[in-house]
């Protein structure tokens, strides 16, 4: 979400400017009429309106919220159990395959943010990845062989691969379609429009039309913050990949060249 605020302020300004188009239609239109009688049906009409597009809106958004919060909250947890996972297989020298489950974890860590930075979001490539993390939990099998120590580990291993499936299943799903669907947006715009186009019943005064403005922009930036939280893995609301990043495996810096004898520092 790093460009989202030049977004959220650009479709402010937009919808702030459509508002005042339609607002000077509605003067046009209404200036035909006994201006009394008109804003007592504005204000009747437009009450009402309003009541019903501030509660439908403040629902939705509350949604859309709690909808990116969870999708956070999940990469979060996400990560740490990748860490337990890294460390379990850490602490486990005697476990014949360490070396294997240690790669196919860094491997993990590493594709799963290549998925959330991917245009296509986690649903692309997840056989794959899903297939990888199959491998991994399935590399730590118990064995009627395994001493108390190992059985332990591999336990609690098992554990936290239970619950890693669980949340990549959630990705996944969450990751396929919007939380908002199109008939809300059409309600959003054609409430936006009437009351607009209603609020050309009043005088153009400064402070009308500061008010104006207000609203149009605050339901523009609205309308655009409801849209990027109802998909929090694409833009422009995708979630950061900062807890994954973690735990990604270490970055070995290669040695220093060595300087031949003689040669000038």
């Amino acid at each position: 979400m790093n460009g989202f605020p030049v977004f959220a302020l650009i479709t402010g300004i937009v919808a702030t400017l459509v508002g005042l188009s339609l607002q000077f239609i509605g003067r046009g239109l209404f200036s035909r009429h006994k201006r009394d009688d008109s804003k007592e049906l504005a204000g009747v009409v437009g009450l009402r309106v309003s009541a019903i597009f501030g509660i439908a809106v403040g629902l939705i958004f509350a949604s859309s919220a709690s909808h990116l919060m969870d999708a956070k909250r999940n990469l979060q947890e996400e990560a740490r159990l990748i860490g337990t996972l890294k460390f379990l297989a850490a602490e486990a020298p005697t476990l014949d395959n360490r070396g294997k489950i240690q790669q196919n974890l860094d491997d993990f860590a590493t594709r799963s943010v290549k998925e959330l930075s991917g245009p296509g979001g986690p649903s692309e490539a997840r056989r794959v990845t899903s297939h990888l993390l199959f491998e991994i939990c399935r590399g730590m099998a118990l064995d009627d062989s395994d001493n108390a120590q190992i059985r332990w580990t591999k336990v609690e291993f098992q554990r936290s691969c239970s619950k890693l499936i669980d949340l990549r299943g959630r990705k996944i799903i969450g990751s396929r379609e919007r939380l908002v669907t199109p008939p809300f947006w059409v309600f959003f715009i054609v409430c936006f429009c009437f009351l607009a186009f209603l609020f050309g019943v009043f005088e153009p005064r400064p402070l009308n039309i500061v008010f104006a403005c207000l609203f149009y922009f605050a339901t523009g930036v609205t309308g655009v913050i409801i849209y990027a939280s109802s998909d929090p893995y694409r833009e422009p609301g995708r979630i950061s990949t900062a807890p994954l990043e973690v735990v990604l495996p270490k970055k070995v810096a290669p040695p220093p060249a060595e300087v031949p004898a003689g040669a000038p520092n």
